[in-house]
């Protein structure tokens, strides 16, 4: 794609683009005025970069140039800077950026984010929005309190309307980009994981995105009154309409370990700071659930005072709420009650109980197992979906096979989905590590021009049929090219054991690859099915005789969304994988699950079947395996749970998609700078079947 190059003519120089250092006189460093300093802004999308004359020239911004942007309507189109002459200096020169803004509307969230040329991790604010439409106005960007090293970050990022599709042809201008020393604040501490509670909202370094579809107005603002119990810089406010029964509610909440509020623990209690503008005012406070639970609302509380903070306190701790399906929450303000509307409530600082969970399996303490940093170009992106088979399973009946799928670059230079070969000794297998890989890797290369796997081969599923010959089922998809993107599952067949293979088969279109079992001369192939406009996925099996085609299979739904534990998932399963143990007359099926995601999934649980086709979901609250804390490698999704048997121990091998360190928000489906991974975990045979409730 093409750079476009965010001067003009007249204004290109060579290099970075030199700022001045900081005028003693001035509180701020002047980075790019688009007259006498600049920053080199460039874009890879659709949008329409370029200096112009100020059409504008209003207080408060009187230049003569500006920066402006035409949107095409994207959901995350950006501007990006090449390096400044000198990376940044937070401690002598300030971490508080302000740009000056007119935007054609208010409340569109403008996100700015510091990349470094050194690969440190990029650090994004993403909670400042516009606030007036076709006026400008000052917006500030604060990373005061994150502390960053000096010296390392150099570039700028700048996404206009971000996570939002148009139409196109809106019309951004920004000017004045300025550095200066913004109010310190001390950074909130990585919560204890024994601590009984967990600030969950504090508008400053931890936050519950509140929405309203009342007439009320809701914002974060500056903390007006910095006394008594609150002194902290930023808060929420709520300017009341009037109306009986306004109210704030939440998208789902998270932490740095959940998504999901538990109790059984340490209780439920909750308790908000509110400066209220009157005593004995009814506040009610609501919990939610993405899961569908009834909702669950305490309306005894009263403010008890005015004109001050104080701390209100929600206590649920009776009421026996489970773990794992409360994740929303909903304030009410003067709830009930009807009035000329312009009270101003302020509130801060919403504790909860620690929502810390434990998940049956234990992780690998030097995961991930499979990295993509430093890999061969074909997986340099991305290593994950990967199936592993036993020396009773594998083609040559003797070592351990491990088919995986790669993400990189071609000798073209082209990104692509290919799958790779590793084995092991099965004399000196090690079930978290060791694995070789084949010489000839991608030994499934994608396809040529013009075939159903032309761009990308996906989530691994082989086996070994009746015929000895291996079959390799996968998701494959072509047309990125053509911008015409199709999917299908597909299937190649091996007959040489499993090192090359034929031309690839299209079986079904529209849906990806679960699993595939060769059992009692049938083959049962596993695969998700989107259905409904609400983004629900079920799982389907296709049973047939001929494993390359499904021309007479016999399709059966087996897997439903929903009816799992705290309905876990309610909204997708999908990601099926099947296995068996030794001296146990049961098989067994991973599946990963999400009540919010279609493709995001954030836990594994299991289900167990006589005959392949009828399932039983295990009944225990119990997470069997949830993604990693926040900052870890897979702190956003996990997918493709694969499960093997080895020395009495059941060893978990999973796609996890993230990157360590802090990130601006990691329910984000698919966020910037993420990789996936495949990382291992593990548990007893016993604990398993125990938890299982079949022991």
């Amino acid at each position: 794609m093409l750079a476009l190059c965010a001067c003009s003519e007249d204004d290109k120089r060579n290099g970075p683009y030199p700022y001045p250092p900081k005028d003693p006189s001035k509180e701020y460093i002047e980075i790019c005025d688009f007259e006498n300093t600049f920053i080199n802004f460039k874009t890879n999308d659709r949008l329409e970069y370029s200096v112009v004359d100020n059409p504008f020239k209003e207080e408060p911004n009187t230049s003569e140039k500006c920066g402006k942007v035409v949107s095409a309507g994207d959901m995350w189109e950006l501007i990006w800077s090449e390096p400044v002459s000198k990376p940044f200096n937070f401690t002598e020169e300030g971490a508080l950026f302000t740009v000056q803004i007119r935007s054609p509307k208010a409340d569109a969230p403008i996100y700015f984010k510091l990349e470094s040329s050194a690969g440190a991790d990029a650090k994004e604010i993403v909670t400042v929005k516009s606030t007036v439409a076709n006026q400008w106005e000052t917006l500030e960007f604060d990373f005061t309190s994150w502390n960053l090293p000096d010296n390392v970050y150099d570039k700028i990022v700048m996404i206009f309307d971000a996570g939002v599709e148009t139409e196109g042809g809106e019309e951004w201008f920004l000017d004045n980009i300025h550095q200066k020393v913004g109010e310190a604040v001390e950074p909130t501490p990585d919560p204890d994981p024994d601590s009984e509670y967990i600030n969950y909202c504090n508008f400053e370094n931890t936050f519950i995105n509140f929405k309203t579809n009342d007439r009320l107005e809701y914002s974060i603002v500056d903390n007006p009154f910095k006394n008594g119990i609150n002194t902290s810089k930023k808060c929420g406010k709520v300017v009341a309409a009037g109306d009986q029964w306004e109210l704030i509610w939440s998208e789902p909440i998270t932490s740095d370990y959940n998504t999901k509020f538990n109790f059984s623990k340490y209780g439920g209690l909750f308790t908000v700071k509110v400066y209220s503008p009157a005593a004995d005012i009814p506040v009610y406070f609501k919990l939610e659930s993405t899961a569908w639970a009834e909702a669950k609302e305490l309306q005894n509380v009263k403010t008890t005072v005015a004109n001050e903070w104080e701390t209100l306190e929600f206590d649920f701790t009776s009421w026996n709420l489970p773990d794992e399906t409360y994740d929303k929450v909903v304030i009410v303000f003067n709830a009930g009650v009807t009035t000329e509307g312009g009270e101003v409530f302020y509130f801060d600082d919403i504790t909860g109980p620690n929502n810390k969970s434990e998940s049956l399996m234990t992780r690998y303490e030097n995961n991930p197992v499979l990295r993509y940093q430093g890999a061969p170009t074909w997986m340099c992106e991305h290593i994950a979906n990967v199936a592993i088979l036993p020396p009773n399973e594998s083609p040559d009946g003797e070592n351990w096979w491990m088919y995986a799928r790669g993400s990189g670059y071609n000798a073209a230079n082209v990104y692509h989905d290919q799958i790779g070969l590793f084995t092991q000794d099965a004399a000196t297998f090690n079930p978290t590590g060791g694995w070789i890989a084949n010489e000839n890797n991608p030994i499934i290369p994608h396809g040529a021009p013009g075939t159903i796997d032309e761009d990308h081969l996906l989530d691994c599923a082989p086996v070994v049929g009746g015929d000895d010959n291996v079959y390799f089922y996968y998701h494959a998809k072509c047309g990125q090219s053509t911008n015409t993107l199709h999917s299908s599952l597909a299937c190649r067949k091996s007959t040489d054991g499993g090192y090359t293979f034929g031309d690839p088969v299209k079986l079904l279109d529209g849906v990806g690859c679960s699993d595939a079992i060769y059992h009692n001369g049938k083959y049962y192939i596993y695969y998700g099915y989107g259905y409904g406009n609400d983004g629900h996925m079920k799982v389907d099996c296709a049973v047939t005789s001929d494993p390359m085609s499904f021309a007479n299979a016999e399709i059966t739904t087996v897997l439903w969304p929903g009816g799992g534990p705290a309905n876990h998932d309610r909204l997708t399963v999908n990601g099926t994988r099947i296995f068996r143990l030794d001296g146990v007359n049961k098989w067994f099926m991973v599946y990963q699950s999400s009540t919010r995601y279609f493709d995001f999934p954030d836990r594994f649980h299991v289900a167990y079947s006589d005959d392949l086709l009828n399932w039983t979901k295990v009944d225990n609250t119990k997470p069997f395996f949830k993604r990693g804390d926040a900052k870890q490698w897979d702190q956003g999704g996990i997918w493709f749970g694969e499960v093997f048997e080895y020395n009495n121990m059941l060893y978990l091998y999973y796609e996890g998609w993230g990157c360590e360190g802090r990130v601006p928000d990691r329910d984000e489906v698919y966020f910037r700078d993420g990789h996936s991974s495949t990382g291992c975990a593990s548990v007893s045979k016993d604990e398993f079947l125990e938890w299982c409730g079949l022991n």
